[in-house]
């Protein structure tokens, strides 16, 4: 019985040290590039924790894997609402990004923001909050696809910093949309039935109130809906659009 129980705490032992640890995945949203700036949308909002002693000062640095390389080796700098708390310190902005290195473990087809220069240890909480930031320079290559993408958090010298202790659930960002529905004397239609149907197919409806209004909620962020607008007595362009954040005033005006 002994001998069984050794060998179960030493499998237990030898599978920890085994196992990747599972890092969080973060909805990435890509606008612009082709000679204008990058826009870069993080959904939610992700929770790190430092467990590598050896992480050096000039960090950290927020790595989306396999997320491309827009950059192309050059760091750029950006400006915007992505903020980040290092132990629930001072919010720190993130002011540059770059791709395209091959420094540590970073690869070239790889993201990577950050906010500067500062001093992470073993057992720090990091805190990426979710917002916007936008390149100042244009960029020459196009904007990477939309998607989920691994994250995690080197140094500057390309030191794996967080490999396991990353304690957020990270989950899609949901929004609304809505607007107006008018005749084609822009008057407005009550009782009209609008549908939206998103990416997958899924249609829901929404009747217009007295003053021609709709409204959807709960929409995931980060997708393509169409939204089409069914009344008797008028007929309604139907409009496809990306839904990254919240969207009001999409208005719909009967042809003539």
């Amino acid at each position: 019985m002994k001998l069984k129980l050794q060998f179960l705490i030493a499998a237990v032992f030898v599978l920890a040290f085994y196992i990747p640890a599972v890092k969080a995945q973060a909805n990435l949203i890509f606008e612009g590039g082709n000679n204008s700036p990058l826009k870069i949308t993080l959904q939610q909002s992700v929770t790190y924790t430092i467990n590598n002693s050896n992480c050096a000062a000039n960090g950290p640095l927020f790595v989306f894997d396999d997320a491309g390389d827009p950059f192309q080796g050059l760091f750029q700098p950006v400006t915007g609402t992505i903020t980040f708390f290092i132990n629930g310190g001072t919010a720190q902005p993130i002011t540059t990004a770059a791709s395209g290195s091959t420094t540590g473990i970073i690869s070239p087809d790889d993201i990577f923001i950050s906010g500067g220069q500062n001093t992470v240890s073993n057992g720090n909480m990091i805190v990426l909050n979710a917002g916007t930031v936008m390149t100042i320079n244009n960029i020459t290559a196009a904007a990477p696809a939309n998607g989920s993408y691994t994250t995690f958090i080197t140094d500057g010298n390309g030191t794996l910093c967080s490999n396991n202790g990353i304690a957020t659930v990270v989950t899609a960002a949901s929004v609304s949309v809505s607007g107006r529905v008018l005749t084609n004397g822009k008057r407005s239609l009550s009782n009209a039935v609008v549908y939206l149907t998103d990416s997958q197919g899924n249609t829901r409806t929404a009747r217009t109130n007295s003053l021609g209004y709709y409204r959807f909620n709960d929409i995931a962020a980060g997708q393509s809906v169409t939204i089409t607008v069914v009344s008797k007595r008028f007929q309604f362009a139907p409009q496809v659009v990306n839904v990254n954040e919240e969207m009001s005033g999409l208005n719909f005006l009967a042809e003539q």
